[in-house]
């Protein structure tokens, strides 16, 4: 796949360290212009999550997603089921009810874009939010990357089962989306937050969830996310190499109607082959 680096890498966050052999979908993923992440639920900065995406039908809000190559998007297949009659997908968005997003010392971000979604692959397997919900999207031509517009990083390893420990040692993670907050059903403006990880074995155990190695639960009752985040990125900072770069590892699926508590998330490493075969199939036969 012409979008593929490989590398022999050591992960590392805190005092954890990973080797492993690895790739990245996209090899030029997961910069941002800000490298620290916010935490408890507050405005993102502007271009902190360049791979943010604002999934829309008709200018009404369906769905977060990531941007993880210039031609395709990655959400939750519940977002496209049913199919939106006119899925768009807008990149380079902050808050979505200003022409231009700007930060406190009055710079500016260029306008964001607009992309037609022409098709959708959504997971065989899919039949509901319990399992397999996944989506991939393909935009009408391929995203020129800015410092607002870039893709975040999907590792593609070697070895899936280390890469499955290592995720699910990880105690905090990231996400991103313009989800419900205490005072409106979908924010402005885009949030972001830390999540502790849960353990499958409690989010079933004392929160009753259907959940196996293609789940991740993260959240609290401080820290959750909410309606209106379904499709968007959960994920964390690594050392790839000699640099550092932003990796999702989760995709918002299922939680509590009271957006309190425990949030179920798609793990994105369960499907990292999945996505792979995707995208190679289109290129090879659906793309001109």
């Amino acid at each position: 796949m012409k979008y593929m680096l490989g590398l022999l890498v050591c992960f590392i966050i805190g005092d954890q360290l990973f080797h492993g052999s690895a790739t990245l979908l996209d090899p030029n993923c997961g910069l941002s212009r800000y490298r620290t992440r916010i935490s408890g639920g507050r405005d993102a900065e502007l271009n902190s999550a360049p791979w943010m995406v604002f999934l829309h039908d008709n200018f009404e809000f369906v769905c977060g997603g990531s941007l993880i190559t210039s031609a395709f998007v990655l959400t939750a297949a519940h977002c496209v089921t049913p199919i939106p009659k006119r899925l768009a997908a807008r990149l380079g968005e902050l808050d979505w009810t200003t022409e231009r997003d700007c930060n406190n010392a009055y710079i500016c971000a260029p306008a964001y874009r607009e992309y037609t979604v022409t098709k959708i692959y959504t997971h065989p397997r899919y039949r509901s939010i319990l399992s397999h919900d996944i989506a991939l999207l393909k935009l009408h031509q391929p995203v020129l990357y800015t410092e607002s517009i870039r893709p975040i990083c999907v590792i593609m390893p070697e070895k899936v089962d280390e890469w499955y420990w290592y995720v699910d040692s990880v105690r905090e993670f990231t996400l991103t989306g313009w989800g419900a907050t205490d005072t409106v059903p979908v924010s402005h403006r885009l949030q972001t937050v830390n999540l502790t990880q849960t353990g499958r074995g409690t989010c079933h155990d004392r929160y009753g969830l259907a959940v196996d190695h293609t789940h991740i639960c993260a959240g609290n009752t401080d820290h959750y996310a909410c309606t209106g985040d379904s499709g968007s990125p959960l994920g964390f900072t690594i050392k790839y190499g000699e640099r550092e770069v932003y990796a999702q590892v989760g995709i918002v699926s299922s939680g509590s109607e009271a957006c309190k508590g425990i949030t179920v998330f798609t793990n994105v490493v369960s499907f990292t082959q999945w996505i792979a075969r995707t995208i190679s199939y289109d290129e090879r036969y659906m793309t001109p």
